[in-house]
């Protein structure tokens, strides 16, 4: 039975809440994430028992998608620290790219030989399911016991990875159709800059700005605002809005450490009311994240064993990707093992699959189905493996 009244879909967001909360609690006594019940809560009330129209849902999944990614990473700047990101950007960056490469080259060549695929469209699955989910990895290494570059390098892992995949899929979809116009290696640069430049520059213009309306009530609802119109922006113009929310979040969230450095006179700083707030905003989003993807999932039986083929394909690379992305880095066996089972697909995977439908492909129903097995094997392993590998040692 379909159900689509408001008190319904109130419902829905009524149990997301409580089965996001019970998921927390359950992490802390067993290390598996509350991404799996949420994801199976999803899965209950969409395509199995047809609770909800999924069709609503896909159809508003961009915004959704987009709404989720700047809430998250803007969450995520604000816990970072600068310095260490510093340290930490060209690592992150190299694993970034060899995450993507080495997955479209297996992707692709798997697929041609299974289906014989186009090579052009091989290469943009493996584009869209080669990076890790902006949502998922920061929600569950943000309660491990692990070093602050640890969690640094797989955060900026998720964000490089994000955008590097959608410019290269819709760059591959352009070669496909013979419509491509523009470099891809230029336009990933243009991108990522434009992104780091506006995030900074509006992050420390929005500082000054808090700092004359401290005091002041909806301090943290301007805030949003400010946040939702540069992602906005940023793409609009071509930048990547998930680097702008992220540098945003991070100048936010080192306020003390920018006002030392740059030697400002001014004592910047952000009302701690606007931190914690924005908390509570990110736990409902990530709740209802795992759900939607739920929700949407489309299986079809025909393809499920070559999904989960691949996948294990991606989870066997990603050991000696991290392999020779941390050469010389300090990393205990527990640390190590994080980084290695750290692969799940998101969203933005699920969202980029059906730029294939847009683009008038006949395979765009096998690439978006192979792509939701991807993502609900890639998250279900990382979940339970994180059980088995997460054994940090007491304090």
């Amino acid at each position: 039975m379909e159900i689509n009244s408001a008190l319904s879909i109130l419902s829905v967001l009524s149990f997301t809440i409580i089965l996001g909360y019970i998921g927390n609690l359950i992490f802390e006594r067993t290390r598996i994430p509350d991404t799996v019940w949420l994801l199976i809560f999803g899965l209950m009330i969409g395509p199995i028992f047809n609770i909800v129209n999924a069709a609503t849902f896909l159809a508003v999944s961009p915004l959704l998608a987009s709404i989720a990614l700047l809430i998250i990473l803007f969450d995520s700047g604000l816990d970072m620290n600068f310095f260490t990101i510093v340290k930490e950007f060209p690592r992150a960056m190299l694993i970034s790219v060899l995450d993507i490469a080495i997955s479209m080259i297996l992707v692709a060549a798997v697929t041609f030989v299974l289906f014989d695929l186009n090579i052009y469209l091989g290469l943009f699955l493996g584009a869209i399911v080669g990076g890790t989910c902006s949502a998922i990895v920061p929600a569950v290494v943000s309660k491990l016991r692990i070093k602050e570059e640890v969690k640094v390098l797989l955060n900026l892992e998720t964000v490089l990875t994000d955008p590097f995949s959608i410019v290269l899929a819709i760059a591959l979809l352009q070669y496909a159709t013979a419509t491509a116009t523009n470099n891809i290696v230029h336009t990933i640069i243009a991108s990522f800059s434009m992104g780091m430049v506006l995030g900074l520059t509006a992050g420390f213009a929005w500082l000054f700005v808090l700092n004359t309306l401290k005091g002041k009530q909806f301090d943290y609802m301007l805030t949003l605002a400010v946040l939702l119109i540069l992602y906005a922006f940023a793409e609009s113009i071509g930048g990547s809005g998930a680097l702008a929310a992220l540098f945003f979040g991070l100048v936010m969230g080192n306020a003390k450490n920018f006002t030392k450095m740059l030697k400002i006179k001014r004592k910047l700083d952000v009302e701690p009311f606007i931190v914690n707030f924005h908390k509570e905003v990110s736990f409902f989003i990530k709740s209802f994240f795992f759900v939607f993807m739920g929700i949407v999932t489309s299986i079809n039986t025909t393809y499920i064993i070559y999904g989960i083929i691949l996948s294990a394909i991606l989870i066997w690379s990603r050991r000696f990707i991290v392999k020779i992305s941390t050469y010389k880095m300090a990393l205990s066996n527990v640390e190590m093992n994080i980084m290695k089972i750290m692969t799940p697909k998101g969203l933005t995977a699920a969202v980029m699959a059906q730029l294939a439908f847009q683009y008038g492909f006949k395979e765009a129903s096998m690439l978006s189905d192979l792509t939701f097995i991807i993502i609900l094997t890639t998250v279900v392993y990382s979940s339970f493996a994180i059980r088995y590998y997460y054994k940090p040692e007491k304090p």
